[in-house]
């Protein structure tokens, strides 16, 4: 695998995703390598999911403690595999077998483009140029706008009706919720 090549196809790909033009999954690599190549996505994700985290604990109001980057990371790795693993169960049921590699490509490959939203947040905010109170409706505007991104990949990658993406995003969101707080 030349990771940078596949880097830059799912990026790409996942941009027109972002610009809600659904031919950008024409882009993506749907074989079994481009599958599991995916995953390597993790390698981007992962510095911002560090910094996003540690320094989200720092700048709240008032201070959270921070994870250890170990236990960070392990969070990452567990969240990280553990939807597609649920997807596998999800798609039999909504009889969407068949766009299963499709979605979780595009999944792996947009979650850069949902994590990276935030870091400018972070960034301005622990520079001091915007305050907490700016800071969090901004935060609110990406998390809203990273809800909405999640729910088009699953309508336009799985072809499902509204209705079911919206309830495959607040699945992922609860997954997402309840793990991290038991981990």
């Amino acid at each position: 695998m030349n990771f940078a090549l596949e880097a830059v196809r799912g990026l790409k790909a996942c941009w027109r995703l972002v610009c809600m033009d659904e031919d950008g999954l024409d882009d993506l690599d749907l074989s079994s390598d481009g599958f599991w190549n995916s995953f390597a996505a993790i390698i981007l994700v992962a510095p911002l999911y560090l910094y996003s985290s540690s320094a989200g604990a720092r700048l709240a109001t008032p201070p959270q403690p921070e994870r250890h980057w170990f236990s960070a990371l392990a969070l990452l790795v567990l969240l990280w595999v553990m939807w597609p693993w649920i997807m596998v169960t999800v798609v039999k049921f909504l009889d969407r077998r068949q766009h299963y590699v499709r979605y979780i490509v595009a999944y792996n490959w947009s979650t850069v483009y949902v994590i990276a939203a935030l870091v400018p947040v972070l960034l301005l905010q622990q520079a001091g140029i915007i305050d907490a109170l700016i800071a969090a409706l901004l935060s609110l505007c990406i998390i809203g706008w990273s809800l909405y991104f999640r729910w088009y990949v699953a309508r336009v990658a799985l072809e499902v009706p509204t209705l079911t993406a919206s309830m495959l995003v607040v699945g992922d969101l609860v997954m997402s919720v309840v793990v991290s707080t038991i981990v």
